[in-house]
């Protein structure tokens, strides 16, 4: 059973609205501060995890809906050109690996480890 071809529409609201999202956790990841030493709490700590957890979703979505928008068109690009081995799967494996990295860093700053 063939599924129809979706349409593309241009979606440049919604895409720079995903890209404002990712710009503000950035910003105020970098405006809070990142905190290298583990035993320290930090909001930009929490912020860049969540932060990378987003562009994993933003992956996860360009699998499913590249058709909305330039912005997950341009990422599912990336999957198809840039990765090894190339092809639209691999929008799955950047997804997973932000999901495994990102709360890790958002536990980096909210935990504090001193005795």
């Amino acid at each position: 059973m063939n599924s129809p071809e979706r349409k593309n529409v241009p979606g440049i609201f919604f895409g720079v609205g995903r890209i404002a999202i990712l710009c503000a956790l950035l910003a105020g990841s970098l405006y809070f501060g990142i905190e290298p030493r583990p035993n320290r709490p930090s909001a930009g700590s929490v912020l860049l995890g969540l932060y990378i957890i987003c562009w994993g979703l933003m992956f996860l979505a360009s699998y499913f809906f590249s058709h909305t928008t330039f912005f997950l068109r341009g990422l599912l690009w990336v999957c198809e050109r840039f990765s090894v081995p190339a092809g639209r799967k691999m929008a799955f494996y950047y997804f997973v690996l932000a999901l495994s990295v990102g709360p890790w860093v958002c536990r980096a700053g909210l935990v504090s480890y001193e005795q």
